[in-house]
């Protein structure tokens, strides 16, 4: 009994000195906890404070700098509207509508209007305004423009006005087409970040100051703006001030460029609440969490610790999912432009060190997904992405943005040869060859690089840089690496203009045929053809080469329309000579894969043909072999159709593309025409002459017809004529005529005898 009843005591004694021992731990931990966590509380409050203080003014500066590029952005537009024919001519009955319909192109954009020399800006709806009155700051703009500012605008608002000059074009001084920006628009259009909910957002102009959040009405400090005066130097910080007797903070930001600084105000008292608040409520319900989970860990450790686990690893996959790539796994464009902020922030830091970012895109890679599937082609972006993440070095990241777009980062280079040649590496580890399942791959990239400070002042003009310099490598050809320079911006500004104007061209009758004849020379045949080649005289830019805006027509689909216009044109010409008994045989008329994709377009060629009386045996088409390879079986199916309705093909530039005999036998071809380049070294070596010979022969073979281009010498026509070549042209024969010296040629081709 008593050994009985020491067990008992003993296992009581010992389980009461477990409970003790765990009572003890619990509230012993309890304590601990709660003192290190007012510690840490404190420490994190503080080290909160100082972020929000330091996100805020970056924030400030980032909507101030945003603001200063749209100003920039602006005086450039304002300087292509001061330059138009509209608003130089000095009339303003002209001008007003101009300025009106260029508003109503981008009616979310604020005001147009035209600067007399009194000062008085003038707008179409015959409302006003003068950047002459009291307390406006005028200001030379990067560019030749003015800024004025704050002013009274036409309907009572607060509001900027930004103007370039002009000249008329009578030699008389003229005045400056105006855009009045309320200061409403601005907060409105720039201004995101919210402090706390008391801020009240500033526009300050010398020593004015304006609420943005209430309209642009005068600041209830008038002495806000010379807070930040004995701040100069500094084109963003955070000033500690008091008013009625409370602790206040401004945030400011300099709008480069301009006389203005945007800025936030907020009470000191709501930063410190934001940075945190209730801490001895929080401190006291996590050590009371804390015995609350010793306590249910103790008696339901395995259910409630498996579960609190599969929940974490589902928050943890959702997070992955937000910031990876689903299908390669790599960071997501989110996480690159999290990096990009964080290395922008530290830059200051590290020694003029440069920050390199490329943008690749995999070339022809929608072939693959056409040709063999989604399902391959997503198996070879996750191949292509594991050979470009293999061939990353320290300092290196790798980023999807989607489709086939990959980003490289690279941190801390020296110079912006040591990011090239990084580039070049990695692009090469691109190009090993990928086999999956019975396909081998060689996979090519076009590469675009820009460098941070060199060519951006953000992340995002960063990232934009490298997309400009990215499409210069595509236009090159592919498969090669680029790096930004800024005439690309110009570029792309002039391909803009391009594309603006282009888009009316047809419309407002701008665009033009002329013919360059093609003529038989074999002996014994005579005949004549003209190739009809299209001409743009825009009354805004003036005469624009085909090699410029018709790649910029085919990007935008705008070759369709134009391209009806072409061959409506052409059709119609050759019935008006055919009538008037020209010895014109047949016209011919180039044509884009973009068209030939097209569905219905054979429906259109044989509506045109109907309604201008055209004879389809009359009509050439001619497409590049590079068209004809994009889309093999669309193409050949269309080119088949038309074949049917009498049309001849022809296939223009053979022996530079990929000079295939398959494509010969896929398609129904009629003439091959002999690229230029050939025809220019033909009598320089036995290469070139016995390539034009072999093509020659091909077509003679098939029996069909042959043209050769860039004819400019007796010698070169007489080699043809020795090679059997049926039909040639060129500027020996002839340069590209306007319809009049077209007709002129063609009665002398008929009687030479005739002058």
């Amino acid at each position: 009994m008593v050994t009985g009843g020491s067990r008992w005591g003993g296992t009581y004694v010992e389980d009461k000195g477990m409970r003790r021992w765990f009572w003890g731990a619990a509230v012993l931990t309890t304590w601990l906890v709660l003192s290190v966590g007012t510690i840490v509380y404190q420490k994190q409050k503080l080290d909160e404070t100082e972020r929000l203080k330091y996100e805020a003014a970056a924030a400030v500066a980032a909507w101030a700098d945003e603001f200063a590029a749209w100003t920039k952005m602006r005086i450039a537009e304002l300087r292509v509207m001061a330059g138009t024919t509209a608003v130089r001519s000095g009339n303003d009955e002209e001008a007003l509508p101009y300025l009106a319909e260029e508003r109503t192109r981008h009616a979310d954009l604020p005001l147009l209007g035209l600067i007399g020399p009194d000062g008085t800006i003038v707008f179409p709806d015959g409302s006003s305004a003068s950047v002459k009155e009291d307390g406006a700051v005028p200001h030379e703009a990067d560019g030749g423009g003015m800024l004025y500012g704050p002013v009274d605008g036409p309907h009572g608002e607060i509001g900027l006005v930004l103007a370039f000059p002009y000249q008329r074009t009578d030699g008389a001084p003229g005045g400056a087409v105006g855009s009045f920006v309320p200061l409403a628009w601005v907060h409105e259009t720039f201004y995101t970040y919210t402090l706390t909910e008391e801020q009240t957002v500033y526009f300050l102009a010398g020593d004015a100051a304006f609420r943005l959040t209430e309209g642009g009405g005068p600041a209830e400090d008038p002495g806000l703006a010379g807070r930040i005066g004995s701040r100069d130097a500094a084109d963003s910080g955070v000033i500690r001030f008091e008013r009625d007797g409370e602790d206040f903070l401004l945030i400011y930001g300099k709008a480069a460029g301009t006389p203005w600084t945007l800025a936030a105000a907020a009470p000191g008292r709501l930063l410190l609440a934001s940075a945190g608040s209730g801490f001895w409520r929080t401190a006291a319900g996590f050590a009371l969490l804390d015995a609350v989970l010793l306590l249910l860990l103790y008696i339901f450790h395995q259910g409630f610790a498996s579960r609190f686990r599969d929940l974490k690893k589902r928050l943890a996959q959702m997070s992955h999912a937000a910031r990876h790539d689903l299908l390669t796994a790599l960071p997501n464009r989110l996480q690159l432009r999290e990096a990009l902020n964080a290395l922008i922030r530290s830059h200051p830091f590290s020694e003029d060190r440069l920050i390199g970012l490329v943008l690749i895109d995999l070339d022809r890679f929608k072939n693959v997904n056409d040709a063999l599937g989604h399902n391959v082609g997503d198996r070879l972006l996750i191949a292509a992405a594991g050979q470009l993440g293999a061939a990353l070095r320290q300092g290196q990241r790798l980023y999807r943005l989607g489709g086939d777009e990959f980003v490289l980062l690279f941190e801390a280079l020296k110079a912006p040869g040591e990011g090239i040649a990084e580039a070049e590496r990695v692009l090469g580890r691109l190009r090993e060859p990928i086999r999956l399942e019975h396909h081998e791959f060689i996979v090519t990239g076009s590469a675009g690089i820009s460098f941070y400070p060199k060519h951006a002042a953000s992340g995002g003009e960063l990232l934009r840089n490298a997309d400009l310099a990215m499409y210069r490598a595509k236009k090159l050809g592919g498969g090669c690496l680029v790096c930004y320079d800024e005439s690309m911006v110009e570029q792309t500004t002039r391909e803009v203009a391009i594309e603006q104007h282009l888009r009316k061209a047809v419309a407002e009758g701008e665009l033009a045929l002329v013919y360059q004849p093609i003529q038989a020379i074999a002996k014994g045949k005579c005949g004549l053809f003209a190739e009809a080649l299209l001409r743009w005289h825009s009354r805004e830019l003036g005469p624009v080469r085909p090699d410029l805006f018709i790649p910029i027509a085919e990007s935008t689909g705008l070759i369709i329309e134009i391209g009806e216009w072409v061959l409506r044109q052409a059709c119609t010409q050759l019935g008006l000579w055919r009538r008037s008994g020209l010895p014109i045989d047949r016209v011919s008329v180039n044509l884009s894969a973009i068209q030939l994709e097209q569905p219905g377009f054979v429906d259109t060629v044989r509506t045109i043909l109907a309604e201008t009386g055209c004879d389809p045996d009359g009509l050439m088409l001619e497409l590049t072999e590079s068209a004809v390879i994009s889309r093999m079986d669309v193409i050949a199916r269309t080119l088949r159709e038309l074949s049917d309705l009498g049309i001849l093909i022809a296939l223009d530039d053979f022996g530079i593309g990929y000079s295939s005999l398959s494509v010969l036998n896929q398609l129904d071809v009629d003439v091959l025409k002999i690229d230029r380049s050939f025809i220019s070294r033909i009598h320089d070596g036995s290469k070139d002459r016995a390539l034009v010979k072999v093509i020659l022969s091909i077509a003679s073979l098939l029996g069909i017809d042959s043209i050769a281009e860039g004819v400019e010498t007796e010698e070169q026509l007489e080699m043809l004529r020795g090679m059997q070549c049926t039909h040639a042209q060129g500027y020996l024969l002839s340069k590209p005529l306007d319809r009049a010296e077209f007709e002129r040629y063609a009665v002398r081709y008929r009687n030479p005898g005739l002058t």
